[in-house]
This record gives structure tokens, sequence and C-alpha cells, in this order.
């Protein structure tokens, strides 16, 4: 009709009809509005948000599973005579305040201060929750405990963001939440379904180093010349003649699910050779990368173990002042599979760095020389 009423109007090349045009313009006239006006950003909030508040539904049901998993186990084992989950539901939230850092003097001691009472109040707590649980059982107790706490606590912190950045309407803070979340998704899948494995007591991957340790250990105690005692808190020693070497293998006490303090033990070690030990050798659970195969064995040098740090910080000043060498060997995997329970490909890797083990003593040290093995890792499952 327009071409009618102009016939002399020459419509953009490829526009037959000059309406389609006139809409054309309309809806890029449209979008520019949008985009000025922060239109687009307001939708893609509010899809952003939505996707934050199904991994909130998602984390709070793995949480309240979690917590009813750690309460199932407590009334089955621990055979309490009062309900516990009233006292389960207050320590669910319990909280770790950490040591100042700007006077970063003596951190690592007060650091372990904490973490010390912490272990003490809920060694006391699941010691009154669970009186029928033996130590054992106790011990995989607080590790379904602390797996259920860390699923709250990312429960908490994420709809935290999740009010924050949808009252104040903050496009920076729901992106980045919302760029987050695969990770967090990952951690805290990772944590789900540890609860299996710690209700169950299964080996699970983060005690590869354990398993390097007692597969070493087990080839002399099947010839009845090797004794095991306690040496420190949770971690045991089991002196072996190897190929002439003396060999001091340091693991945490299993079965139960303890990693224990092997920093401590590892630096009584050597100052109580008086400077006979001629090297250390760490064996521990790392995290690979993505496309690198599970239960891949790499060397290393330096202490190999995780956590809060108190142990390596230790381990290294002692190591330093004594001029000790210190070899790694670390069995790779994802946080996945350090949390649930132990795929062939890692108890194959650890026989692979049991090897390596042997290999490292007998190339790098000399009959009659002392060395410690460490196999370092949770030893829920391993005995």
């Amino acid at each position: 009709m327009m071409v009618m009423l102009f016939p002399s109007l020459q419509l953009p090349l490829g526009y037959s009809d000059p309406y389609i045009l006139i809409m054309n313009i309309l809806i890029f006239l449209f979008f520019i509005f949008m985009i000025f006006s922060g239109l687009i950003l307001k939708v893609q909030s509010m899809q952003y948000l939505a996707q934050i508040r199904e991994v909130i539904t998602q984390l709070e049901k793995w949480s309240e599973e979690a917590k009813k998993t750690t309460i199932r186990m407590i009334r089955e084992l621990g055979k309490p005579e009062k309900d516990p989950t009233p006292i389960v539901e207050d320590y669910m939230e319990f909280v770790l305040i950490e040591p100042v850092e700007r006077d970063p003097s003596g951190v690592f001691k007060r650091l372990e201060h904490l973490l010390d009472v912490r272990k003490s109040r809920f060694d006391d707590l699941i010691a009154k929750l669970a009186p029928a649980a033996d130590r054992d059982q106790r011990a995989n107790i607080d590790m379904t405990f602390e797996a259920a706490m860390a699923l709250r606590q990312m429960f908490l912190v994420i709809r935290h963001f999740y009010y924050m950045g949808k009252e104040t309407n903050n496009y920076a803070m729901i992106v980045s939440v919302q760029v987050a979340l695969s990770f967090i998704m990952k951690y805290a899948k990772a944590y789900y379904n540890a609860l299996k494995a710690f209700n169950e007591g299964q080996p699970i991957g983060d005690g590869a180093g354990a398993l390097v340790a007692s597969i070493f250990k087990n080839e002399f105690v099947k010839d009845g010349n090797a004794e095991s005692s306690e040496i420190a808190e949770d971690i045991s020693l089991t002196p072996v003649k190897f190929e002439g070497r003396n060999v001091l293998i340091v693991r945490a006490v299993g079965p139960g699910g303890r990693v224990g303090k092997p920093g401590d033990a590892i630096v009584n070690l050597i100052k109580e050779s008086n400077g006979k030990i001629a090297r250390v050798i760490m064996i521990d659970a790392g995290l690979k990368f993505e496309g690198e195969k599970t239960g891949k064995v790499v060397e290393g040098v330096g202490a190999a173990i995780g956590g809060p740090g108190v142990d390596k910080f230790k381990i290294e000043q002692e190591i330093t002042s004594q001029k000790v060498p210190v070899d790694a060997v670390i069995i790779k995997m994802s946080i996945e599979e350090a949390l649930t329970p132990m795929k062939k490909e890692i108890y194959d890797g650890a026989y692979k760095a049991a090897e390596r083990v042997k290999n490292m003593i007998l190339e790098r040290t000399k009959p009659g020389d002392t060395v410690i093995v460490a196999g370092i890792g949770n030893c829920i499952g391993i005995g």
C-alpha cells in the first residue's frame, strides 16, 4: 500500500514489503533502547537469579539429607538415650574463627591451638551423642558430621549472596555467583557423595597416601618382623628393614576416619634421631588437571600434605633446620574422587606409588640409612 501511495519510494535491497522494513527498524530501536536503558541487564539478572535459586534449593536438600544421615548414624552406632537431633542442628553451623594474620609471628601456633580446641569439642560431643560407638565408629561419625557441616556452609553462603544480589540489584555480584555455580556444585556434590563412604566406612581417594604406606608395611608384617605403635595423635609408626635401610613408616591410625598429626610424628622422629634421618618421603593424594588420568603417579620435592598448613609448616621448619631432603610422591585425582569411595585407578596407582617409593629408597639412600616414609591422608576403611 505504501508503494502505491509513494510510487517513487525506493526500498533497501532485499525488502519488497515496506512493513517488514518498518518492523525491523522498530525491533532494532527496541534493542537499542533495552541496551541503553539497562533492561537487558535486568532480564539477565532475573535469569541468573533463577539459576542461583535452583542451586540453593539443591544445596538445601543435600544439607538436610546430610544432617539426617548424621543423626541416623549416631542413632544406629551410638545408641543414645536422648534424641540427638537438637544438638546436631545446633552444631551444624559451628564456626572456627581463624587467628589474626596482621601479626604473622606465631600464626600457625595459634591456628593449631584453635584447631585442637575444635577437635576436642567435637570428640567430646560425639562421645556424648554416641556412647555405644567404638573409637573407629566415632571417627566415622565425625567425618560424616564434617561433610554435613560443609554442605550447610555452602548453602548459607550462596543463599546470602543470592539475597544480597537480589535486594541491591547488584549485577556484578549476581554474575560472579552465577559464574561460580558449576564449581560450587562440583564441590557440593563431592561432599554429598562422600556421605555414603563415611557412613559405611569405605576407603576414599584421599586415603591413597595411607594405602601406599600400608602396602609397603604389609610386605614386612607377613614376615612377622614389624610392630606398630602410636607416636603422635592418631598417627602410627611401623619400623621395618628394607634392603639394609631402616624405614620408619608413618600413617594415620585406621580404619576409622582420621588424618592425625603427621607433622608432629615426622618432627619428633627427626629430633629423636639426632641427625640420623637420611631422607623423608611423603606420599599424598593430589588434584589432577582436567584431562589427566586418575591414578597417575608423579614425583617431586617438598612436604606433600594439604590441610590448613599447620603440619606442613612444622615439617618444613624441621627438615630445613636439619637439612633433611624431602621427596614427594603424588597420586592424581579429582576433588570428587578424593572424597568418594576409592576407584580402582587410584588403588592401582597406590601400588605403582609403592614401587616408586622402593626405587627412591634404593637410588637415593645407602645401606644403614634411616628413612621416613609418610603416607598422608584419611585412613577411613584402611586398616
